[in-house]
């Protein structure tokens, strides 16, 4: 169990473990879901999963090691792609 925690790589792996126990909590009647307008419950639960994206592509992908202009261009994918399903969801 020591050597899962060495490196940075399974405490992101912790972190995205705990994102998908959130965004459960969030999506269950149990969490946010029961007493809350179902958007601001899916725009949270889309946030925290491209929260996610974002640290897979970032720590399992290797483009933490890349220049910057490729790390530039992963977030401004990144952050397209999650304006562009955000604002399908809410302006359709």
């Amino acid at each position: 169990m020591r050597i899962l925690f060495q490196g940075v790589e399974g405490l992101v792996w912790l972190v995205l473990v705990s994102a998908t126990g959130l965004s459960w909590w969030l999506g269950a009647d149990r969490g946010l879901g029961a007493g809350t307008a179902p958007a601001t419950v899916t725009g949270m639960i889309l946030l925290v999963a491209f929260i996610k994206v974002r640290l897979v592509i970032r720590h399992f992908m290797e483009i933490r090691r890349a220049p910057l202009v490729l790390k530039l261009l992963c977030d401004a994918w990144i952050l397209i792609v999650a304006t562009t399903i955000m604002g399908l969801y809410l302006f359709a």
